[in-house]
């Protein structure tokens, strides 16, 4: 079935196309980018590269992007000498990722890149509720919700939550690469990762007990400021004590996985994690690196996306779970045939030549998305 350029722009734009998971912002604070022009990009994992810029966010029509806010874990710069001094040589604010408190850091990771939003206000635009994507997408804007990944930059500090929640931040990442006072975590980096070979990281193994006290607090206080937690880069035992510990109607989020069929890692979700979510009215976004969603790592990644995809709605029945959470700029190496933003349109073509009903696409590439923002945030 051959689908017109023109049916995939219109499906997109009624979705809307949404990303429940890039780092335009960690680019512009690391590097200070200018996110108004496409850098680079290419089908390798590549520092530099420039794949959810708002230029490039445009051209794929993508209508809605969830801004991942991460600041790295200084793990990175103390395990690995290469990164250390490239980032010393490269990265303006460097001392800034390596010093002082985090949350001070993120606030200003924010700033720049709301600067660059600001720039055009015309055509993109931060939404502060559910509700204000909505009206930011009526008036023919892309929308920008704010996401944070990693509860580390709490700074073991439960008032920090208040601060997110006053700035617009809708989710919370709770665990990341290496050990946080919040939840344990995963060992997520791929081994064949050309990084691992000149790098001897310690991530450590996954910790005890797989939610702290100060956790348990954390995930109080999210259900009452209204913020969704995701369950990225938590393990299974984390992930099933913030079941247990999470009100039963409160929805939760894994934005970028995959799931244990193709990939047996801890890093992914078994059936009954994918259960739970969908019991709980969550959703999971796919993640675009062939490594974490298929482990024999095919260069080309629809295939893999889709499998993953298919899965999903055998496991639940329905299609009202999957998002799409690329992972884009976050220093992961793409599939093939879909690296950048501009061409996440090959996602929607893949689904309706799967036979995938057009409202069936529209919940996969945007509506699911704006329906986990209804019921679990402001």
């Amino acid at each position: 079935m051959s689908i017109s350029e023109e049916k995939i722009r219109q499906i997109n734009r009624e979705a809307p196309l949404t990303d429940v998971h890039a780092h335009p912002s960690v680019k512009a604070f690391m590097f200070h980018r200018n996110l108004w022009r496409h850098y680079c990009s290419g089908k390798t994992l590549n520092p530099m590269s420039s794949r959810s810029d708002f230029k490039t966010l445009k051209e794929g029509d993508v209508g809605v992007i969830w801004a991942s806010h991460f600041l790295p874990q200084r793990g990175f710069f103390k395990d690995c000498f290469w990164i250390r001094m490239s980032a010393k040589l490269f990265l303006p604010g460097y001392s800034q990722l390596v010093t002082g408190a985090f949350m001070p850091h993120l606030l200003e990771m924010m700033d720049r890149f709301e600067r660059e939003v600001n720039r055009k206000p015309g055509l993109i635009e931060v939404a502060g509720s559910a509700t204000e994507v909505t009206r930011i997408r009526e008036a023919g804007k892309i929308a920008v919700v704010h996401t944070v990944e990693g509860a580390h930059v709490l700074d073991g500090d439960i008032e920090n939550l208040d601060i997110l929640a006053q700035r617009g931040v809708a989710l919370l990442t709770l665990s990341h690469f290496y050990p946080n006072d919040v939840a344990s975590h995963v060992h997520a980096m791929p081994k064949n990762m050309f990084i691992r070979k000149i790098c001897k990281f310690d991530f450590q193994t996954e910790g005890d007990p797989p939610l702290t006290d100060f956790g348990k607090e954390v995930l109080k206080k999210m259900s009452q400021l209204k913020m969704i937690v995701d369950l990225a880069h938590c393990p299974p035992k984390a992930r099933a004590a913030v079941y247990s510990e999470l009100a039963s109607d409160r929805p939760v989020a894994a934005t970028h996985m995959g799931v244990t069929k193709y990939h047996p890692h801890p890093y992914n979700l078994d059936d009954d994690d994918i259960r739970e979510i969908s019991r709980r009215g969550g959703a999971i976004g796919i993640m675009f690196m062939s490594s974490t969603l298929d482990q024999t790592n095919p260069k080309k990644g629809l295939p893999t996306v889709w499998k993953t995809i298919e899965h999903i709605h055998k496991v639940t029945g329905s299609w009202d779970h999957i998002m799409l959470g690329t992972d884009f700029d976050g220093f992961t190496d793409p599939p093939d045939d879909v690296y950048k933003a501009s061409q996440l349109g090959r996602v929607t073509g893949m689904l309706l030549e799967q036979g995938v009903e057009e409202a069936n696409v529209k919940k996969i590439i945007g509506q699911n998305a704006q329906r986990l923002l209804d019921k679990g945030w402001k």
